[in-house]
């Protein structure tokens, strides 16, 4: 499954199908483009690894939601995470620092940076 990593480590990377997907359009801001990219991934060979719930959800651009288990707060959806951070010359919509991450697995790694 794509998102197996998505609980540990930096994340889950993001697929060359998606990414390719994304390469090359503009976006007015990284909210413009997170509903891009969950759209993109309803459309693609992975949308089949969701409930039908988490896919109405990704084809109106909103991240499907995690494992109750990877859960924290109001953070129930699955998160973008810059590898290397935006304040530090991280691309912003640089597919190759982004990376799929559990609510729970986010605030660690922000945590321990």
């Amino acid at each position: 499954m794509w998102l197996a990593d998505a609980d540990s480590g930096i994340g889950a990377p993001i697929p060359a199908e998606l990414a390719d997907a994304l390469r090359g359009q503009s976006f007015n801001g990284f909210d413009t483009f997170r509903s891009a990219f969950w759209k993109a991934v309803s459309t693609s060979r992975f949308a089949d690894q969701f409930a039908p719930q988490n896919t109405g959800r990704m084809q109106t651009g909103r991240a499907p939601r995690a494992r109750k288990a990877d859960r924290v707060g109001g953070r129930l959806s699955y998160e973008l995470h810059h590898v290397r951070k935006v304040s530090e010359d991280g691309g912003v919509y640089d597919i190759d620092n982004l990376r799929v991450n559990t609510p729970k697995n986010h605030i660690d790694l922000h945590r321990n940076q």
